[in-house]
């Protein structure tokens, strides 16, 4: 009889135990999107903020020559200004093909560049994770990189812009694809 009462207790302290541990999971996860929405509510606070253009000002249409800058090592052909006299464009070179035949694992839906970092529109569906990196394209070339950050949902994730690969000038925008590191 004393050995039936134990395994009672021993059991009934496993459910308890358990029942615990389940219910402090629910509550990060719940945190996590709480997290999550405040970053989404601070985002659309910011671009509430932002000064509207005015409709009725003047637009220059005169055209403005090209500035003959260095091109950044990393960026693509898409991300310069038409090539001048319309003459036909260079071809690509072989890290422009191999960026161009990346698939595209995601896209960024909103950007803040000020603030390091965007959300994308993928997350535990594509197997996302804390700390992976990705490369960020906008047409042929590369604008930067992201490292997921923790707040992963099944369709939405927060990535940290990493500034160690960044193109002066060039910022990431919302539509911007996400690809895997290519290697140069």
């Amino acid at each position: 009889m004393k050995l039936t009462h134990f395994a009672l207790a021993l059991m009934t302290i496993l459910v308890g135990i358990t029942g615990y541990l389940a219910w402090e999971g629910q509550q990060e996860a719940k945190g996590q999107k709480e997290m999550l929405e405040y970053q989404r509510k601070k985002i659309e606070a910011l671009e509430a903020s932002k000064p509207v253009p005015a409709s009725f000002a003047p637009i220059n249409t005169t055209p403005v020559a090209p500035q003959s800058a260095a091109i950044p090592a990393m960026a693509g052909g898409t991300l310069l200004p038409g090539t001048p006299g319309g003459s036909t464009p260079a071809p690509l070179t072989p890290l422009q093909k191999q960026v161009l035949g990346m698939p595209a694992l995601a896209k960024v839906t909103v950007a803040e560049p000020k603030l390091g970092f965007v959300e994308i529109d993928a997350g535990r569906n594509k197997n996302l994770v804390k700390g992976q990196k990705y490369d960020v394209r906008r047409g042929n070339g590369l604008v930067g990189r992201v490292v997921i950050s923790e707040t992963i949902e099944q369709q939405a994730a927060l990535a940290d812009i990493d500034p160690g690969v960044t193109i002066p000038g060039v910022t990431i925008e919302a539509g911007d694809e996400l690809i895997v590191p290519v290697s140069k």
